[in-house]
């Protein structure tokens, strides 16, 4: 029988997170890879909601006009160029790397593509999407999106 591989499977088992100001964060990714190899890259990125989104009533996902049903959706409503993004943090193996922005907040990836934010501040509500980069499995599913509003 052929030997079966499955590809890359990327799940984000909480797509929604409501954080309190300098609460903790962890937003949790989870992968599959098919084959043993190289660790793969795990790359979080931080992408800020749609400018128009933010002050019109009803353009958030937790009121009632919420025009998404997914983060994935909230990521897609506007091109990447009508909003902020940055790297918060990229890991392979061990080594974990902040983005710019980041450092010097208590900001790591752990477990496998665990992002732990440390305490929430005002400007980490958006969409954060995790990439896992296999270079034994290059089909399948590499993304995740998780959307984080903090109070």
């Amino acid at each position: 029988a052929p030997l079966q591989v499955c590809p890359l499977q990327v799940t984000v088992p909480d797509p929604r997170t409501v954080a309190l100001l300098f609460q903790p964060v962890l937003l949790r990714c989870q992968f599959q890879v098919s084959s043993p190899g190289p660790p793969p890259i795990v790359t979080w990125k931080y992408k800020s909601f749609c400018p128009d989104s933010r002050d019109s009533p009803g353009g958030t996902w937790d009121s009632p006009g919420g025009t998404w049903d997914s983060p994935g959706e909230a990521a897609a409503a506007c091109p990447d160029s009508a909003r902020t993004v940055r790297i918060v943090a990229t890991k392979q193996g061990d080594q974990v790397t902040l983005g710019d922005f980041y450092l010097g907040r208590a900001v790591t990836i752990r477990g496998g593509a665990e992002l732990s934010l440390g305490p929430a501040a005002w400007g980490d509500s958006g969409l954060y999407v995790c990439t896992v980069t296999s270079t034994s499995d290059l089909q399948g599913n590499n993304e995740g999106v998780a959307e984080l509003v903090v109070l």
